[in-house]
């Protein structure tokens, strides 16, 4: 009896399948008889998912080389509004000078305008523009976080880094700094209401102070006897004081042209008088590199000789007695920039200002997602189906993947990914045999897997989501029923076509919910790959609220713009989903007693 059901639920289940498998296999062409075709088989989607995301990665590429959506970029010219002696940039044929820095750092180093969010401004952009022109070449910026901007100039991603990077002996053994450009010294800043308890550093022992991560002040602290733990560092030039407004930390310190730019002009906020622990700022570049070392010194050491330099840092009201010490001539009068203080406009003005901005983070959101997910979906299906292969070694190997890729952190992979491919591909050019090499060198030499940083972080996401949606195939492929490979079979059907195009569709659309939620998981989490230099949307609206004080407001705007992708990504996945069923691709109903 028990055999006789089976065989029935299996005829049945044949039958539901012939019309779908009749076009697909010569030898289920006997089966057109069995039952009428009812619904058109659903078209070759392997092919056009594989088309897509070669038109995504193409889209990808040519954007970022065109400096839509990711570094480097072209904002690195002279941002005064005001005149200058400045000459105009070089012609675009002329080589460039890729400089690194951090745009969502602060102010007055180098940030976004408050008045023009897709331009980047600071008296370091304009030093970079006036280093560049006096070597004869075309300014570049280079976006990265600050803590990766060392590893990209060792990655050779870039050529020096100007962003405020403090003289220190431990950094110069790795690296090579140009005589210094300008003098700072660090300067507390408390809460107006301790304005007067507070006036040494040594008033605030056992309390806690906020810092920006990894710069001097950090050192000046330990020096000074604050243990680890109450030195609280971020990694912005704002939050430090916002989080001594909110009463989370006693005090902030950071270098005085900051605590000016950031504090000076809060009621909350008053600055401690004096100075103390003076230092330097000066250019990085690689310790191999002594040619262009040298050719960076000489062209600072005439900006402070004939008066640029002084001028350039006059313009942002950042010249005092400190730059004459390092030999900085004053140069002539200049007018302060309106952007040298903080801002303090808003409404339909700065609506009207940042919104092109955000949209265009947002469609780098949307274009990293959209490469992303198709990766990761098909790969996903690739390894659940290894994963249930009858070889060994093949599921071994799926393991070994989902291991490795879903028990490290995303933002360790893009790191590692972003940094080593770019000396890998320089060993593997040196390494080949010449007729190898000659191939390379049309695709860039050693510089062939030197990716840009978008198509970088969307493969990164992809290969960080194929190891998840491994699990959630696997889980779809076998919750279909056992009776549905035996019908496969009993068609004549090897292995591999009843994957095809009996098993992997009805896994696929049971799987959908899950592919859907891990979507609008992606969605968001594309904002990690910011760390290496994309303008996605989380980074834009940091970088704007940073430079506009109004970090609350431009999160919340981001995390509007990110809840309407999400719903966006909802309403595609269920979409797909019906258009699954509608073209046969749900589960099969069974006879009655039999199991769903």
């Amino acid at each position: 009896m028990r055999s006789s059901a089976r065989g029935a639920r299996a005829r049945l289940d044949v039958l539901a399948w012939c019309d779908v498998l009749t076009r697909r296999d010569p030898r289920a062409q006997r089966c057109e008889s069995a039952r009428p075709n009812t619904h058109t088989p659903p078209r070759t989607s392997l092919l056009a998912m594989i088309l897509c995301v070669a038109a995504a990665v193409v889209v990808a590429w040519t954007a970022t080389r065109a400096g839509f959506a990711a570094p480097p970029d072209a904002q690195s010219t002279p941002s005064s509004t005001a005149p200058s002696t400045t000459p105009p940039t070089p012609p675009t044929t002329t080589p460039i000078l890729r400089w690194g820095a951090d745009p969502s750092g602060g102010a007055p180093f180098a940030f976004l305008d408050p008045d023009d969010p897709d331009r980047v401004i600071g008296f370091e952009v304009d030093i970079a523009g006036e280093l560049a022109r006096r070597l004869g070449r075309t300014p570049e910026l280079y976006r990265a976080d600050w803590l990766a901007l060392h590893d990209a100039l060792e990655a050779g991603r870039c050529d020096v880094l100007l962003n405020g990077f403090e003289v220190s002996e431990e950094r110069a053994e790795v690296a090579r700094f140009s005589v210094p450009y300008f003098a700072f010294a660090q300067q507390l800043v408390v809460r107006r209401a301790d304005a007067g308890r507070v006036r040494a550093l040594a008033d605030l022992a056992g309390g806690r102070i906020a810092v920006l991560n990894g710069s001097a002040s950090v050192d000046v602290l330990r020096e000074a006897g604050f243990a680890d733990g109450a030195i609280l560092q971020y990694d912005d030039s704002l939050a430090p004081y916002t989080e001594v407004k909110l009463g989370r930390a006693d005090a902030a310190l950071a270098e005085s042209i900051i605590a000016a730019y950031y504090a000076a002009h809060d009621d909350a906020l008053a600055l401690v008088p004096g100075t103390f622990a003076p230092g330097t700022y000066a250019a990085v570049t690689r310790a191999g590199d002594a040619a262009f070392a040298a050719e960076i010194d000489r062209a600072l050491r005439a900006m402070q000789d004939d008066g640029t330099l002084g001028e350039i840092l006059a313009r942002w009201g950042l010249l005092d007695a400190a730059q004459a010490a390092i030999g900085t001539a004053p140069g002539r009068p200049q007018e302060i920039l309106p952007q040298a203080s903080a801002p303090r406009t808003g409404g339909f003005a700065a609506a009207r200002a940042i919104a092109p901005a955000v949209l265009e983070g947002a469609a780098v959101t949307v274009l990293l997602t959209v490469i992303a997910m198709p990766l990761a979906t098909a790969a996903g299906l690739l390894l659940a189906i290894a994963r249930l292969s009858p070889r060994a070694w093949t599921r071994r190997a799926a393991v070994a993947y989902v291991t490795l890729w879903r028990g490290t952190p995303l933002l360790v992979q893009i790191f590692l990914v972003y940094f080593s491919l770019p000396p890998l591909g320089q060993w593997i050019f040196a390494h080949s045999p010449g007729a190898v090499q000659s191939i390379l060198a049309v695709v860039g030499g050693g510089s062939f897997l030197t990716l840009p940083p978008l198509l970088v972080g969307a493969l990164c996401l992809a290969a960080n989501y194929a190891a998840y949606e491994a699990e959630v195939h696997r889980a779809g492929l076998e919750a279909v029923p056992r009776i549905q490979w035996d019908a496969a079979r009993a068609l004549g059907l090897t292995r591999g076509q009843a994957i095809r195009h009996v098993v992997a569709p009805q896994g696929v659309r049971i799987a959908m919910p899950a592919i859907v939620n891990d979507l609008n998981s992606l969605i968001k989490d594309s904002c990690l790959v910011s760390v290496i230099g994309v303008t996605d949307l989380l980074s834009v609206c940091l970088g704007i609220g940073k430079s506009r004080f109004t970090v609350p407001e431009m999160l919340l705007i981001a995390a509007v713009v990110y809840l309407v992708l999400s719903i966006a990504g909802d309403l595609v996945g269920h979409r797909i989903e019906r258009r699954l069923r509608a073209r046969g691709f749900g589960p099969i109903a069974h006879a009655k007693g039999g199991h769903a």
